[in-house]
């Protein structure tokens, strides 16, 4: 088969897939510009960190420790930069966080921690010096200038009481809430996103990593999305689910376990679309060179009884990670 040919056997697919192409990478630079809640120099922040940011001995530094009673239908906003979020839920209620700063160079408190309260809940951000940055209520977050090369790590754990929204994002690595019982906002630049919650909607978003959202049950309206660019791309929904889905990706597979959603795209992209029950709430699923999976999930599990979080320096490395997700069977 000539190119000619080829082209003109497959020119609506390739056509098709091209501006698929095109507007999911459209919404990966609108997560970048966005993750901080629309602060455009969170993204700038991430490249002063180098590769090993991570790696290697590092120091640690004077933990910071919060707790303080965050009542139901408020919302914890956590702002990070260089470093994880986990999210857990707590048989309290008090919202108690703990924030590890490590670090090779530079000073480990030189960041600060942040804290704001208003009348709709809590903001913690962390603020590295060398920049004009400003942590406002409701989760408000800007910084602009130079980080001089501050190499410091700030990795936050969190147990969230029953009721409290989430609303969390970093820009190098990953961000992780379980056991959540309330809508949850969860984004990433370079970095996974796992989002787990009793009660949607959720959004959980990320550039570079596996974006992953499961979804018990929904008590408020709201759309689910669920984005990436180079990373897989899957949400959990109960059975008995009334949504609209929308699912897709340019180089990966797609995989569904709901009917009647139909899979269409045989070369350059591929789309799930398709009416859960009776339709409504919209649910987005959306990558480029990942896989597009949507589950079945039951009732959350009953949570075991809470325990204190152990620092990061006493844990023991944690099991190299697998996808849970079978790697054949795919439409």
């Amino acid at each position: 088969m000539t190119g000619k040919e080829f082209f003109t056997r497959w020119r609506t697919e390739i056509i098709r897939g091209v501006l698929i192409l095109g507007v999911v990478f459209g919404i990966g630079i609108f997560v970048v510009s966005m993750v901080g809640r629309g602060k455009a120099a969170l993204h700038d922040f991430g490249h002063q960190f180098t590769a090993d940011a991570f790696g290697g001995d590092r120091a640690h530094g004077q933990p910071w420790e919060f707790v303080k009673p965050l009542a139901q239908d408020h919302t914890l906003w956590l702002r990070n930069v260089n470093g994880s979020i986990s999210i857990t839920p707590s048989d309290g209620k008090n919202v108690e966080i703990r924030a590890e700063r490590t670090t090779k160079h530079s000073p480990a408190d030189s960041v600060r921690i942040v804290t704001m309260e208003s009348e709709n809940g809590l903001t913690v951000c962390a603020v590295w010096p060398g920049r004009s940055s400003e942590c406002g209520p409701d989760g408000h977050y800007s910084s602009q200038g130079h980080g001089n090369g501050n190499d410091v790590a700030v990795d936050f754990e969190v147990r969230l009481p029953h009721g409290v929204r989430v609303d969390a994002s970093t820009v190098t690595g990953d961000v992780t809430v379980e056991g959540a019982s309330a809508p949850v906002d969860a984004a990433a630049v370079t970095g996974d996103v796992r989002v787990e919650t009793a009660s949607g909607p959720v959004s959980a978003t990320t550039v570079t990593g596996d974006a992953h959202a499961t979804v018990h049950g929904f008590t408020e309206p709201g759309e689910v999305k669920i984005t990436t660019v180079t990373g897989d791309a899957q949400v959990d929904l109960p059975s008995n689910v009334d949504a609209v889905v929308d699912g897709h990706t340019v180089a990966g597979d797609i995989s569904s376990e709901f009917q009647p959603l139909s899979v269409t795209g045989k070369f350059a992209s591929h789309s799930l679309s398709g009416t859960l029950g009776k339709g409504g709430r919209q649910i987005h699923i959306t990558t480029v060179t990942g896989d597009v999976d949507l589950r079945e999930v039951g009732p959350m599990p009953e949570a075991a009884p809470a325990t204190a979080p152990v620092p990061p320096a006493h844990r023991p490395p944690p099991p190299a990670r697998e996808s849970s997700r079978p790697r054949s069977g795919r439409s």
